[in-house]
């Protein structure tokens, strides 16, 4: 999309304290940069194949030929080596592990809970240790320090803290440069975020020492980690440091300095509503094959019991999710002790927020209920725990082969590490963007459907740490999460954003064996939404109609583009039929300005009115229903957004697709089915119907004048009607029968001369040779140009010193003598013998 112009009119500038946000304006933003620099653009369909394709449709059946011989090989094997082997029948993974009691309402269990959850506000009080500051401040080293963590509960503490850090940099630098720190300590500039950490600590603590039990520790962890100086420094200016912050809430009238952030960055809105949102994980099935088992380790472990109603969720109860299958719900208590058992380090359960798992349930259920069978592709790794979570579902269901996850970038060998600990075997993961696939590559040739994840701003995430903590400890996406202030980084992240979006849904809507395309985003902006999935929508499907077109002759083919020759020869054709039409309708110019838009409109209903098939085209379905109540797919309270890009009519790659194909090939026999037949006679309709508009075409009107040339009789023609003395001789008749002039005898017999004189030179080798295997003309005319002598130069130089010439001289040939006139001549002057007379001459 390229670089932002600076001065975008929905760009505001912000207050030293951060009190404007990235989030405040993103929604114009995306909204006019959608509708300035892409709705405007009408892109190139060459890269867009669709399943109507003749050449495509073969290339399939014969992959599904060779398959299904492949298949038959090997089943005859199988047969002679075990004739009595039965096929056992994969067990199907059920939907849920338990059943659903239809007497709940979802939307009800939501207000339940909504109401019974108590949300605490204030200032956040110290839950990290000096070890967690430690390794907080490795982290925020540049480059990071590689850091290691004993369990989940660790993590989570370590990027809190780093999260709330990076929430108060706006207020903390305020007070920084309010007492000169930087101008003091010049050397802390490159360590700026150390200094927040460490000045978030000595706040939280009322600038105080800290404990004595712990101070001998925190002295050594800072020694060995760089943190020391930058500890001492802040504690030299406590009180210069400690009345800013003073001043600072007195000025706004703040009771604390949570009061002075953003609303999107303020404790009651994400991090207190984390604290008391329940905490899902998704059953590992491939480590566990018993759901009974589980449930009852768990209540052993942690001493809760299992429940079935959603009202009665409390500290000492887990239960079932209703919605995304192999899911269970514990109270947000739970977490630390969860975090420590072996359940999540032997990676049994994996704790992932529900609302990165409402995508791959849905799009597992879509492959369910489609039955397609071959590959599916998930575009980027959000998350590899939402990648892993959706590969455990595929991985019950025996038509899908493998799911291919794209955009891994630098972390590709990270997260197969990750997928071998979890024991996933139908993973493969590519560093590069989906968008940069070949169009021939051969993995691509059995991808049924597309999971799209492109990048978002995230900003309906109700818990940005379980966010990081999936993402394996991503820094940036917590600097994105804590967004405040106006900076070209961030307008070109939405750029990029908004970009990568498009890209992604085009690339994937544009292959014919796609057959729907899920999208997900996790925002709360409808430009990312609903807007971009509707443009991305009619873009596809402008393109398939542009398409038919060009392919009926109804308008010119982008891929049939001129040469400038051809141009410019076509360019000539039409300045002089243009310069008759303005002969014949002077009038004609002043309507040239109505006439484009005319021709716009007119090409609009032409593809409004064009005859498509269904396999060509996307629509925009609903979801598929999780539950039995009808109001359990409002997934954006969950802050998730799903919108599904479905074909009309879904192609599936099988054995009854293989069969239609051959019928319509005709290999069969004259024997068709109704199917072929209905095709045949539509093929029939579609060309008679091409043939009409072809004959009802205006033509332009000749004049009389033209028509009477036309239809007047050859000569020729009345020669062989008519008696020869009733026809008029024709004059062009008469001086073709007449003979040729003097002069143009002169001129042949000249061009014989010179032609006979050239023969004689090259014979006795007075002319050079030449023979030029260069078939431009323009080559050989400059060759004889320059190396060929004039024939007559030649001839002449070789008659000076011989008495007989080397050719005869040109005698022109004449028929009659020529009299020649007699000139009078006036008699000037007369001689005598004797004396000269003069005799003046006088003019008659």
């Amino acid at each position: 999309m390229g670089e932002v112009s600076g001065d975008h009119k929905l760009w505001v500038s912000l207050s030293a304290l951060g009190d404007g946000n990235v989030f405040a304006v993103l929604p114009q933003l995306m909204k006019q940069m959608l509708s300035d620099e892409m709705c405007d653009t009408e892109e190139d369909f060459a890269d867009v194949i669709l399943p109507s394709d003749n050449t495509w449709q073969t290339k399939i059946y014969y992959q599904l030929v060779e398959k299904q011989r492949m298949v038959d090989a090997k089943s005859e094997e199988e047969t002679m080596f075990d004739p009595m082997m039965q096929e056992e029948k994969i067990k199907m993974h059920e939907w849920n592990t338990i059943s659903k009691p239809k007497s709940i309402d979802c939307d009800a269990a939501k207000e339940w809970i909504q109401k019974n959850t108590k949300v605490v506000k204030g200032s956040t009080s110290i839950t990290w240790t000096v070890g967690d500051i430690a390794k907080a401040g490795c982290l925020l080293s540049s480059p990071p320090i590689p850091t290691t963590f004993e369990d989940e509960h660790e993590m989570r503490r370590v990027y809190t803290l780093i999260y709330d850090v990076f929430r108060y940099k706006n207020v903390l630098t305020q007070a920084l440069n309010d007492v000169n720190f930087f101008q003091i300590f010049p050397k802390l500039i490159s360590l700026t975020p150390h200094v927040w950490l460490l000045f978030y600590d000595l706040y939280h603590r009322s600038f105080k020492k800290r404990e004595t039990k712990v101070a001998k520790l925190a002295s050594q962890l800072f020694d060995t980690y760089g943190l020391s100086f930058t500890e001492n420094a802040l504690w030299c200016q406590k009180i210069k440091l400690a009345a800013s912050v003073a001043r600072l809430r007195i000025k706004h009238n703040a009771l604390s300095l949570g009061e002075l952030l953003p609303p999107h960055l303020k404790d009651e809105r994400v991090t207190e509503q984390a604290k008391n949102n329940p905490v899902t994980c998704w059953v590992n099935s491939l480590k566990i094959s018993d759901a009974a088992k589980l449930c009852k380790d768990i209540e052993e472990s942690f001493n809760l019991e299992m429940i079935t109603d959603i009202k009665q969720i409390g500290r000492n109860n887990f239960r079932w999710d209703r919605h995304c299958p192999q899911i269970i719900a514990f109270h947000a208590s739970i977490r630390p002790k969860l975090a420590k058992s072996r359940f999540v380090k032997e990676h049994l359960l994996i704790v992932q927020d529900k609302s990165f798992c409402l995508g791959p349930a849905t799009f597992g259920k879509l492959i369910e209920d489609l039955e397609l069978t071959g590959s599916v592709i998930q575009t980027h790794v959000n998350s590899p725990r939402t990648t892993a979570y959706l590969a455990t579902i595929l991985s019950h269901n025996e038509k899908i082969r493998k799911l291919m996850a794209f955009s891994a970038g630098k972390r590709k060998s990270e997260y197969e590490m990750y997928f071998s600990e979890l024991g996933m075997s139908n993973i493969v993961i590519f560093s590069d963007r989906l968008i940069d696939t070949p169009a021939d590559a051969n993995y691509m040739e059995e991808v049924v459907a597309v999971f799209a994840t492109p990048p978002n701003s995230y900003s309906a995430v109700a818990d940005p740490i379980d966010l990081v903590c999936s993402r394996g400890g991503d820094l940036s996406m917590l600097e994105v999460l804590t967004e405040s202030g106006d900076s070209k980084e961030a307008r070109e992240r939405v750029a990029n954003i908004l970009e990568e979006q498009r890209k992604t849904l085009r690339f994937a809507m544009s292959r014919p064996q796609i057959q729907f395309v899920l999208y997900e985003t996790h925002s709360e902006l409808e430009a990312e939404n609903s807007f971009m999935v509707k443009k991305a929508l009619r873009e596809i499907n402008r393109i398939a109609k542009l398409q038919h077109a060009a392919l009926q002759g109804k308008i010119l083919d982008s891929k049939t583009q001129e040469t400038p020759e051809q141009s410019e020869i076509n360019n000539n054709e039409k300045v002089e039929k243009t310069q008759e039409d303005e002969i014949e309708q002077p009038e004609s110019s002043a309507d040239e300005s109505t006439s484009s838009e005319d021709i716009v409109d007119n090409k609009e209903k032409m593809l409004d009115t064009l005859n498509v098939p269904d396999t060509d085209i996307f629509d925009l379905p609903e979801l598929p229903r999780l539950c039995s109540n009808e109001n359990c797919n409002n997934f954006e309270r969950e802050g998730c957004y799903l919108a599904l890009l479905q074909r009309k009519q879904v192609i599936r790659l099988d054995d009854k697709y293989m069969i239609q194909m051959a019928e319509n090939r005709g290999l069969f026999g004259s024997n068709t089915t109704t199917s072929t037949s209905k095709s045949k006679s539509s093929r029939t309709a579609k060309k008679k119907q091409e043939i009409r508009e072809k004959q009802q075409r205006p033509r332009k009107k000749l004049k009389e004048s033209e028509i009477d040339r036309i239809a007047a009789p050859t000569h020729a023609f009345l020669l062989h009607t008519k008696p020869l003395e009733d026809v008029e001789i024709c004059s062009k008749y008469e001086n073709g029968k007449s003979k040729t002039t003097i002069y143009r005898n002169w001129w042949r017999q000249t061009t014989r001369h010179i032609l006979s004189l050239k023969k004689t030179l090259l014979k006795q080798k007075c002319l050079p040779n030449l023979q030029h295997r260069n078939s431009n003309v323009k080559a050989v005319v400059n060759s004889f140009w320059k190396h060929m002598p004039r024939v007559d130069e030649v001839a002449n130089m070789n008659n000076i010193n011989t008495r007989i010439p080397l050719f005869p001289k040109l005698r022109l040939k004449r028929d009659t003598l020529v009299e020649k006139p007699k000139i009078p001549l006036t008699v000037t002057s007369v001689e005598f013998p004797d004396r000269c007379i003069l005799v003046e001459s006088k003019s008659w």
